[in-house]
């Protein structure tokens, strides 16, 4: 199928996407941390249908169309009984054309210390190829900030529309949301998924300069890695307010049918209400202190790298809560439109954005069918990694490595995330968390979870608030509430203290 055929081709709603024909490796990567267990079919058609197209468009954009880029739907991303993956070996396969990047930062990023698949495409790119890939990716970063600020107004009109429809007696204008909302979803997911991969390129950047520039730089870099102000603190001061720009923080991200069964079953709790607490000021961050003594000139040159992967990592989450906006937004129209379609609560989950737009809608006898599908497909244990390449393992688990993503030494009581601290000063513990839990962390000492990577949501919000992180331990499995826990950001350690 052609790149062509591929944005004409139907909009199927499928319980199972097929494997991309090349590139068959998958993992839940930072799916499977962030989003619920399971997605419902109509969330995939608004969250991976629209990311595969940005996925598309961000490779086209550096690589000018190569062939592996272009084939069925999902080849960046897979819908495997209502699971979310990304295709690990497509991701992979970008690396291996851009100048400082190897495959191996790809996987140590966001993929929780899995192996890079082997690759399956031949000869890769000559210098010149990569020089070219190199530029194009950089124009897409530096030109990356004001269309995520042109798209925030764009968001924000947006909801203001919804508000104007649901509120009142618009019905008519409900298509229209249907048609604005999907192109502003799919422009959300593009800058997104450039963000997402511009950081891995800025994070090289930055190690290779603080390796040449100061001594002992491995030591020093979980102190550089200090963000730009992201999203999510003044998110969570806004969260309060009933039906302002932050009320999505209070629901499940990535499920829009969270209130129907059985997708209520596969959605992390919403946050409760949580009075957001103040943090001490620091007149000087551990950054601007390391870096003031490496020396003028080296420390300006290290200082450089650091602002760029903050503003990098910045946009990468600003465009993300505009997507989680989006999502937010078509939570409130879509039943208001499947009702107006003769659709019952319980139907339209089942469906996709595009068919809920149609002219005709799938029948009751097909409604039932798909509903029963995903029943089987619920019931079934889904891995993290999944190798569909001819031969390969049945069964393989990812090993998980405990590592350090946010600086600093913490000794706290554990907490769970449905508990409600009653002081500052504990330590969440957790299977992963988003960016839902800022509520908390004003309350919050350290984290521990059992799985995660450096570049996880959880670890990006840990270093902006200036907390000890240690992600991907198998402790945190065992930890229970109310045992006082030892964290070292620094080295990875936890230890259960009593």
């Amino acid at each position: 199928m052609s790149s062509a055929d591929v944005t004409t081709a139907p909009d199927r709603c499928r319980v199972d996407t097929a494997a991309h024909p090349v590139l068959r490796v998958y993992s839940a990567g930072n799916f499977g941390e962030i989003a619920p267990e399971r997605l419902s079919p109509m969330s995939w058609s608004l969250v991976g249908r629209p990311m595969e197209l940005g996925t598309r468009t961000f490779v086209s954009d550096i690589l000018r169309d190569p062939v592996w880029a272009t084939g069925s739907h999902y080849v960046f991303t897979g819908y495997f009984n209502c699971r979310p993956y990304h295709n690990l070996s497509a991701y992979c396969h970008i690396a291996e054309h851009v100048d400082l990047l190897t495959p191996e930062d790809v996987t140590a990023a966001y993929f929780e210390g899995i192996e890079p698949p082997r690759t399956v495409l031949g000869r890769g790119p000559g210098r010149a190829s990569r020089n070219r890939a190199t530029y194009r990716m950089m124009r897409e970063l530096i030109t990356l900030r004001p269309r995520v600020i042109e798209l925030e107004q764009r968001v924000f009109d947006f909801e203001n529309l919804v508000d104007d429809v649901v509120g009142g007696e618009s019905n008519w204008r409900l298509g229209e949301l249907a048609e604005v909302g999907n192109t502003l979803l799919e422009r959300a997911w593009h800058l997104h998924i450039i963000g997402t991969s511009g950081s891995i390129a800025a994070d090289v950047l930055q190690r290779t300069a603080v390796h040449r520039l100061a001594a002992h730089g491995n030591s020093l870099l979980n102190w550089l890695r200090e963000p730009a102000e992201l999203p999510w603190g003044p998110l969570a001061d806004l969260a309060p307010i009933a039906g302002g720009p932050a009320d999505f923080v209070r629901h499940p991200f990535y499920e829009v049918a969270d209130t129907q069964a059985p997708w209520c079953d596969y959605t992390l709790p919403p946050m409760g209400e949580v009075t957001r607490g103040g943090g001490e000021a620091v007149e000087v961050s551990p950054r601007e202190a390391l870096v003031g003594m490496q020396g003028r000139w080296r420390g300006l040159g290290i200082d450089a790298t650091v602002l760029f992967l903050g503003d990098v990592m910045a946009l990468r989450e600003h465009s993300k809560s505009l997507a989680m906006r989006l999502l937010h937004a078509h939570r409130r129209f879509v039943p208001r439109l499947a009702e107006l379609r003769g659709l019952r609560a319980d139907q339209w989950p089942y469906l996709s954005m595009a068919e809920l737009r149609a002219r005709t809608l799938p029948g009751p006898d097909e409604l039932e069918a798909r509903r029963l599908a995903c029943e089987d497909a619920l019931a079934i244990d889904m891995p993290d990694y999944l190798d569909r390449t001819p031969g390969a393992p049945q069964h393989f688990r990812p090993v998980r490595r405990p590592r350090g993503v946010s600086a600093g030494v913490y000794d706290g009581i554990a907490i769970g995330l449905d508990e409600l601290p009653q002081a500052p000063g504990a330590v969440l513990v957790c299977e992963s968390a988003d960016a839902n839990i800022m509520p908390l962390l004003p309350f919050v000492s350290a984290v521990v979870t059992a799985r995660g990577s450096q570049y996880s949501h959880i670890a990006i919000i840990c270093r902006e608030v200036g907390i000890p992180a240690v992600v991907s331990h198998p402790l945190a499995a065992e930890i229970k509430s109310g045992q006082r826990v030892h964290v070292d950001g620094d080295k990875g350690e936890v230890t259960i203290l009593d």
